[in-house]
């Protein structure tokens, strides 16, 4: 009981997160924020499936080992279900931020901290003018050329499958329709979006599904990428964080929810990775603001999640993006 102890009044907080850029640029522009009320910051880094587990499994125990979890919308609304998350209401006093979020993004079990949408990714030096279609992935003069992230198997799902959603997501079917058809043209699968980038910047791939947000990073680093929102439509992103209802110290971890709505925070995000701010009071300069937005025609083509009828089709698939669509690839 005393190192749990001590972890609580030491005002430390665990945060779940991916790496990589995320999480060095909450380490950035977050943490200092919270390191100032006296709360310091320990990530529990890896992907949002064990993530979402790990809330599920320690859902009833006395002390979880996570305070916050960051995850995606569709992830979250998963971890809500299981009743792991702590209500956001009830503890609006932490949060002065909140007043500013906008109420499409707004959860009765999550705070949002940036959005953006998938886009179709391409070398501008094998495509001169730019693809505007999702097709283009099936193209056999493409063959070994197409990527994906595998830690966003169902975003990538998602939004290959746009086309048959009917301007809804509610099903992984169209996905899986598509990538039935992808498989022959020996689609190639990597461990990360920073893994995406090396293969752009090796030339071994060409054409890939990945945010906005990271194919701006990825063209200011000099990478010869265009984007584009495929005629099919796409998917919106919202990354969430919430904290875990037996977190060992609510009040930091609230604290930390609240540092991830300040308007300084959500401009350096805006302008590090490329992502929109959530919170009205993020005032972008108008050339930032072009950047990381969207055009009114693109966001018609941004189709919403149906989540309660999506979170119960998730395990399977990833059990069917797993063993039957990456197997052999």
């Amino acid at each position: 009981m005393i190192p749990g102890m001590a972890h609580a009044a030491g005002g430390n907080v665990v945060v779940g997160t991916w790496g990589g850029d995320y999480q060095n640029l909450l380490q950035q522009y977050i943490s200092p924020i919270v390191q100032k009320q006296g709360v310091e910051v320990v990530f529990d880094t890896g992907n949002a499936v064990p993530r979402v587990t790990k809330l599920r499994a320690e859902r009833n125990s006395r002390r979880g080992s996570m305070d916050v979890a960051l995850l995606g919308e569709v992830d979250m609304f998963d971890a809500s279900l299981s009743g792991a998350l702590a209500p956001v209401e009830e503890n609006a006093k932490f949060l002065p931020n909140l007043g500013n979020v906008l109420e499409q993004f707004r959860t009765p079990y999550s705070i949002p901290h940036i959005f953006s949408a998938m886009t179709l990714v391409f070398n501008t030096e094998k495509f001169p003018t730019a693809p505007d279609s999702i097709e283009v992935m099936l193209d056999p003069k493409n063959k070994g050329r197409v990527g994906f992230s595998d830690i966003l198997y169902q975003y990538n799902g998602l939004f290959v499958g746009a086309g048959g959603s009917g301007g809804r997501h509610s099903s992984y079917d169209p996905a899986k329709k598509f990538l039935d058809q992808l498989k022959g043209n020996a689609p190639r699968i990597y461990p990360s979006n920073e893994a995406v980038a090396a293969a752009f910047k090796s030339g071994e791939i060409w054409i890939a599904a990945m945010w906005k947000a990271r194919a701006l990073q990825w063209r200011d680093a000099g990478l010869p990428l265009g984007f584009v929102i495929p005629k099919e439509g796409t998917i919106p992103v919202a990354f969430e964080a919430a904290v875990a209802k037996n977190s060992r110290n609510a009040e930091s971890a609230w604290t930390y929810l609240n540092a991830m709505l300040d308007p300084a925070g959500q401009i350096n995000f805006a302008r590090g990775m490329g992502y929109a701010p959530t919170v009205r009071n993020a005032n972008l300069p108008e050339d930032l603001r072009k950047r990381v937005s969207f055009t009114d025609e693109e966001l018609k083509r941004i189709y919403p999640y149906d989540l309660p009828k999506l979170a119960p089709a998730k395990a399977d698939f990833l059990d069917y993006w797993t063993k039957s669509f990456k197997a052999g690839l």
